[in-house]
């Protein structure tokens, strides 16, 4: 038969001292964080020990003319950091630059961007600039007429002393690829295309062309098709100073002019003067006949001079040749103004006198 007061328990001030161990608790009843009275604050090793890197920015830098900043004033006394777990600046990370107050990259000659590295020598920091060239790391020299940089490089810190603002600030500014878009979208070489290397994007949403661009292909077309217009009629034209007038030829020895026009007038006329020629010849032609009245040793032509080796001499009906049976007597130019028989003479024979037919080409 049960007691009076039933199963006896234990009481919590029962326990002595420090007998508590692990295995009087139950791993699937876990005791509950009111029951526990812990000082987080106390315990910071854990954020300590979460290495972070941030962002530290340095605004409106003059790098007018520069390779490279002296920049161990803004990066302060912070050793670098030599491992994942060691504080200190990062010198394997590159620096972004960026025109000061602005997000807006800063390209090299391609549009490629720059940005730097920082180097550290016994205490001293140097920040030095460089772009891609070809795929290459290349040193970079601002122009002499640079405006001036903000920069930002990478500290490693960790989570206990992390700045309230550094997400905001440290992370949410020069992002590569993003604000960035100008050189990688390779919006800076289409500019340069179409304005020339002294274009700029200016971003204020104010055209910098007078004339569209589509209008001005429209225009191109259409002055395109008012030249070669122009240049057709040109063609066709019986102006002096066009059509035929206009187009070269090349030279050649059988005709005079470097235009179409001028060598049309020179074989025309050369073509005229042939033809007008040609009527000569053919009204030109000239007879003589003579009776002999005995004793002559020449016979001087009568109605004109007859053309070089045009004339044709019968005697009696038989045909004379010069030099052997007769000498043309010449004038100046070479032409006939007569023959001569001497020693022979023509004669008259029983009655009948020696018949002298001369025909030839005279020289008008």
């Amino acid at each position: 038969m049960a007691g009076t007061r039933g199963i006896a328990r234990l009481r919590g001030e029962q326990f002595s001292n420090k007998i508590m161990r692990n295995q009087h608790f139950d791993e699937a009843n876990k005791i509950s964080e009111s029951y526990i009275d812990i000082d987080y604050a106390a315990h910071r090793d854990i954020l300590e020990d979460t290495k972070i890197d941030v962002f530290i920015q340095v605004n409106d830098q003059e790098v007018a003319g520069a390779d490279h900043l002296v920049v161990t004033t803004d990066v302060g006394v912070r050793p670098v950091s030599t491992a994942t777990n060691v504080e200190g600046v990062v010198l394997t990370e590159k620096v972004q630059i960026r025109l000061a107050g602005t997000d807006s990259p800063i390209g090299d000659e391609d549009s490629d961007v720059v940005y730097g590295r920082l180097e550290e020598s016994a205490g001293a920091y140097t920040l030095k600039f460089y772009s891609l060239v070809d795929g290459v790391e290349q040193p970079y020299t601002f122009d002499a007429g640079a405006d001036n940089i903000d920069y930002r490089f990478v500290v490693r810190t960790n989570l206990s002393v992390i700045p309230v603002d550094a997400i905001i600030k440290s992370g949410a500014g020069f992002v590569e690829g993003a604000t960035d878009a100008k050189a990688y979208m390779n919006l800076i070489q289409l500019m340069k295309d179409l304005y020339g290397g002294s274009g700029s994007l200016d971003n204020d949403g104010n055209a910098n062309l007078m004339t569209p661009i589509v209008q001005q292909i429209a225009n191109e077309v259409q002055d395109r098709t008012d030249a070669d217009t122009a240049i057709r009629n040109d063609l066709v034209s019986t102006s002096a100073s066009k059509g035929a007038g206009l187009v070269g030829v090349i030279t050649d020895p059988n005709y005079t002019g470097i235009t179409v026009q001028a060598v049309l007038i020179n074989l025309a006329s050369r073509l005229a003067d042939a033809e007008g020629t040609i009527d000569r010849v053919d009204a030109e032609s000239t007879r003589e006949i003579y009776e002999a009245l005995g004793g002559e040793t020449e016979y001087m032509l009568k109605k004109g001079v007859a053309r070089k080796d045009t004339m044709y001499v019968h005697i009696n009906g038989q045909l004379q040749s010069p030099e052997i049976h007769y000498e043309n007597i010449e004038d100046g130019s070479g032409n006939y103004t007569g023959i001569n028989f001497a020693p022979d003479t023509l004669q008259v024979n029983e009655g009948t006198p020696d018949v002298l037919d001369i025909s030839y080409k005279s020289v008008l």
